[in-house]
């Protein structure tokens, strides 16, 4: 298995229309020709769809319910959602062409470099949305710098004044979906967004209730 020139997510030699399969159901193909311009997520949405997700690209315009992990670092992902070879720095990118969101905590964002946050926002759709812990002591300059910069994707300031607005609802282990369904009714008919955040970020997880949302249209 090589990695192409034209980074098209390790497509086996010989298959063009196969990118990575997981245990979890997560199979991304290309649905169009790859723009020349590397590792930018304006040209990965164009290129990448979750397979069987036909209003993937449609469903941005519309997202108001989101599903993602505390995270998107995680050593045991790594070969079961991943593709082993996949270099680090696209991990973030992969991973918005399947969840919708991402929590960090205040350590994880506001430690990084202008840079880097800069990056992640041009590394993901414009419908994904960070959730980000605000600064437990107060904020700070530094951190109001790198709130600019990650304000085209930031959905919700946990602890923050910014917080009104949406809602997070933290899952773990094994939840009652029927449950959680009852308690998303009640977000259907208001303009307030809803997270669905897997603490323990686990795959299964957070591909069921990324189902439940679809069957239940939000």
């Amino acid at each position: 298995m090589e990695k192409s020139q034209n980074y098209r997510f390790y497509a086996p030699q010989g298959d063009s229309d196969l990118l990575h399969t997981t245990p979890h159901g997560s199979v991304l193909r290309p649905i169009a020709d790859r723009s020349a311009a590397c590792g930018r997520a304006e040209a990965r949405e164009r290129s990448y769809a979750p397979q069987g997700d036909s209003d993937f690209l449609r469903a941005e315009a519309r997202e108001r319910s989101y599903v993602g992990s505390f995270g998107w670092e995680h050593p045991e992902w790594n070969g079961d959602f991943y593709p082993e070879d996949l270099p680090p720095e696209w991990r973030l990118a992969f991973y918005n062409t399947a969840f919708s969101c991402v929590y960090l905590a205040h350590e994880e964002w506001a430690g990084r470099d202008l840079q880097t946050l800069a990056g992640w926002v041009a590394d993901t759709r414009e419908a994904f949305r960070f959730v980000l812990e605000a600064n437990p002591a107060g904020l700070r300059d530094s951190d109001k710098i790198r709130l600019d910069v990650l304000a085209p994707r930031t959905g919700l300031i946990l602890g923050g004044q910014a917080e009104a607005g949406g809602r997070v609802i933290w899952l773990e282990g094994s939840p009652d979906l029927k449950k959680l369904a009852k308690e998303l009714q009640g977000f259907a008919a208001t303009p307030e967004a809803v997270y669905l955040i897997v603490r323990d970020h686990d795959l299964e997880t957070m591909h069921r209730a990324k189902t439940l949302l679809e069957i239940m249209g939000l």
